[in-house]
């Protein structure tokens, strides 16, 4: 066995929290104090995932978050996903209508081609769309080529894009998968943001092989997906984790600048009758508030540019 040159060591990429170059590293405290425009200093960001989940799914190399649990063919697994895009999915759209949400639509092209009766209702409701990938079946992950993971971004863009009538300006990999590649592919195919990434409260640049992409902070600790459906807690505590997640975020707003509050929505999981109401009750609360106000991503985007700290 041969010994480790001192040259193992070099990396010209090492620093303070992150040994990479996508971005440079930032403290939220170390954030300037800014509001958001209108003198607004909460945003609520309501991300809404619509996902196709095929019935004979892989499992290897990983399986996407909310994969099928059960053997081929998992009639359980797939009806219930469907249940949200048939079921679930309208009142979803009748809650965040009652408090004049616009929210970003992140959606499989495959759930907008199955389904054109969502992305109707979706356009009807001036909502925006984010590419999410073709379906949950199809991850991004380093064991795809480039030339394949470049063919599943461009068909996904194109598809929703073509679909829509919609710049499609955001991009979120199924099941928060990504490759090393993944966010030079989605910058090269127009893309202009991403919320993959969980590291932050506040949107950072990102820098890739095709020009800088904005991060915007999709939490996945306060998702329905993840305090409902993996870890199987009451509606009563899905409830009260975003209404304490909005007090600090408030108090913080107040104190040391602009926050986002993101609301990561899934039709199947906060769609069923006895959890649309939670979702109610929460928007009643935090929409009565002075200086907080609803964008999608890519008003997000657009303000941070012009307002955000760039510090």
């Amino acid at each position: 066995m041969s010994a480790i040159t001192e040259d193992y060591f070099i990396y010209e990429n090492r620093g303070p929290g992150t040994d990479h170059d996508r971005y440079d590293h930032r403290s939220l405290r170390s954030v300037p104090h800014f509001t958001w425009p209108g003198d607004k200093r909460l945003l609520i960001w309501a991300s809404v995932h619509l996902e196709f989940f095929p019935m004979d799914m892989p499992s290897a190399p990983v399986k996407p978050i909310g994969g099928m649990d059960r053997p081929y063919p998992s009639v359980w697994d797939f009806s219930s996903r469907d249940y949200g895009n048939r079921v679930g999915i309208y009142r979803l759209m009748e809650v965040l209508d009652k408090h004049g949400v616009r929210a970003t639509a992140a959606m499989n092209s495959e759930a907008a081609a199955r389904h054109p009766h969502l992305m109707s209702e979706i356009l009807a409701r001036d909502w925006e769309i984010a590419a999410a990938g073709v379906d949950m079946g199809r991850l991004h992950h380093a064991q795809l080529s480039k030339e394949l993971e470049e063919t599943l971004v461009g068909e996904s863009f194109a598809r929703l894009r073509g679909l829509s009538g919609q710049a499609v300006t955001g991009w979120h990999s199924p099941g928060h998968s990504q490759s090393a590649m993944t966010p030079d592919i989605v910058a090269a195919a127009g893309g202009k943001y991403i919320f993959d990434w969980i590291n932050d409260d506040l949107p950072y640049g990102f820098r890739t092989t095709a020009g800088e992409l904005t991060q915007l902070p999709l939490s996945y600790d306060l998702s329905d997906h993840k305090i409902l459906a993996l870890q199987n807690m009451p509606i009563g505590d899905y409830e009260y984790q975003l209404s304490a997640a909005f007090d600090v975020l408030s108090a913080e707003s107040a104190q040391r600048g602009g926050r986002i509050l993101s609301l990561s929505l899934t039709p199947w999981i906060i769609g069923q009758p006895g959890r649309i109401d939670a979702l109610d009750r929460l928007l009643t609360r935090f929409l009565a508030e002075d200086g907080i106000a609803a964008a999608t991503g890519e008003e997000i985007r657009q303000a941070w540019l012009s307002v955000g700290p760039k510090g």
